[in-house]
Order: C-alpha cells, then structure tokens, then sequence
C-alpha cells in the first residue's frame, strides 16, 4: 500500500479528544507526517478546508457519530479515512488511544488493509440529494401511528405496508439501527439495501436484501404526516404523495485499517453476536 505523507485530522466536537489529538500530533511528528489541518466535526468550512486529494488521510477522533458525520461531509475529497475511537461502541472506528503509538507508524509506512464501502443517495419530493452513510429510516414520528406505505425497485411494486415506518439500510449500517430492529448483519462492501418494515401490521413483513443497482422508491398513501431521517441527522418532512428516491451514491468512501482488523471479531465483541450462553470450549 502507499505511504502515508501527508493527514488532515477531524475530531469530536463533543467528547475529550484531546489526549488522542497529543497522540496522533506527537506520532506523526515523529514519523515525518505533514499535518495539513486540524478541525472540530462541526466546523462548518470543513468541506471547503478539506479539498479533493487534499491529504493522503484522514484521522477522525471521535464516535460512529462522528465517523459517519466526516465520511458524508467529506465523501467527495476521495481521501481515506482511519477512526480512532473516543466513544462506546465504536463500530467504526479501529484504534483506541492506547493503541495509536503502536498502530500509526505501521499506517503511515503503508502497512494497512484499504476497503471501500457504498453510500446511499436520498432526495425526497426531488428536493436536493442526501448522503447517507447508514441508513434511512422513513417512520410516522408518533409512537404506535401507522402509515400506509409501497415500496417499488424502479416502478416495480415490491410490496404495501400498514406499519410505523422502514429502514432501508446499506450494509455498513447493518450492524446499526437496522440490527436493534432484529435485521441481518451483512458484510459492509456488500452493494445492497437491506429492507426492514418496522412493527408491521402483517405477521409476514420480513427483512429484504436488494441489489443495490436499482432505486428503491418508497410512496406515502395516506394523509398523516411522517418523518424521513438520514443516519439520525437529516430530518425531512414528508406528506401524503411523497416520494423517497433511494439510490447507490456514485461516490464511495474508502477506510483504513490496520493489518490485525477482523469484521467478525468486532461483531462479536461489540454486537456480542453469536455468542453462546456457555463457554463451548470448555
């Protein structure tokens, strides 16, 4: 893999980050990485300060919120991206700040697994285009109000629905929201949505995977109004005819990784999926 020479760093705007921020300074320092810029993940000028190509990484310092909030601001620089987990779960994001010391100067001398994942693009009623990192969740906003709904591939009717939303996912967010609601977990380079009614009417509304080179549209039937969110941030109205175009966003995002990431492991350790109730070694 390519040298890394060069990192712009974003971190939480929220949590301590400081001590991980000393930590990848002082290691770059030392590396002979050039720092080209340091900002907060509010900062409103990122996209402008961090241009296309701009560096040949990015760290981010934060959570998953703070991972995902980076990978869609900054999706069109095609620049890499490396977490560093300051948060809980930290699904995203592979080192920890005791790790940095160890792990970075194996990045930067190009010792890493580089994976690139697809996006999602949303535009509700042709307003203008959303990226979303995890997933969609389309819902009434009232708990136990049902909508009436119909999800088509292209203008092909997949199936109607009485319930109180849907998730369409993409396989990153698998392991997310659309895992809480009983969903499968699919490998995150997968090109798929993954479809979860959410506490439907019928006994028979299971999940659905799709390949992701169609659009999805989802078509609002009846008259309340209902709620369109993007990886918890975007919250769009939406009424009675609308329409949610869900598509495969043209542009990926690639991360880094270093050479000891294992995906089932962090399922298992931070999902606890498939973990028994007893040891089996024993």
């Amino acid at each position: 893999m390519e040298v890394i020479k060069s990192i712009s760093i974003i971190h939480s705007a929220s949590r301590n980050f400081k001590a991980a921020l000393d930590q990848c300074l002082e290691t770059a320092e030392k590396a002979n990485v050039q720092i080209k810029s340091v900002i907060p993940v509010n900062e409103k000028k990122v996209g402008k300060t961090i241009k296309k190509k701009d560096s040949d990484l990015i760290l981010v310092i934060g959570g998953d919120g703070t991972m995902i909030r980076t990978i869609a601001n900054l999706i069109n620089t095609e620049i890499p991206l490396l977490g560093i987990n300051i948060g809980k779960l930290g699904f995203l994001t592979d080192l920890n700040v005791e790790s940095i010391p160890k792990e970075l100067p194996n990045i930067f001398a190009g010792n890493y697994i580089l994976e690139q994942r697809p996006s999602l693009s949303i535009n509700v009623d042709d307003s203008e285009t959303l990226t979303g990192i995890n997933e969609v969740v389309f819902h009434s906003g009232t708990v136990a109000k049902m909508l009436n709904f119909s999800i088509f591939q292209e203008e092909r009717l997949i199936s109607k629905h009485k319930s109180d939303g849907v998730i369409v996912s993409s396989a990153t967010g698998s392991s997310g929201y659309l895992f809480s609601g009983g969903g499968p977990i699919i490998y995150p380079t997968e090109e798929v949505f993954a479809i979860l009614p959410m506490f439907s009417q019928s006994s028979s509304s299971n999940p659905l995977i799709l390949p992701n080179q169609k659009n999805l549209k989802i078509m609002l039937k009846n008259s309340v109004k209902a709620s369109v969110v993007v990886d918890g941030r975007e919250d769009v109205e939406v009424y009675q005819g609308s329409e949610i175009i869900i598509s495969k966003n043209k542009k990926s995002y690639s991360l880094i990784h270093p050479l000891s990431y294992d995906y089932f492991e962090a399922c298992r350790t931070k999902l606890s999926w498939g973990q028994p109730l007893i040891n089996l070694d024993d």
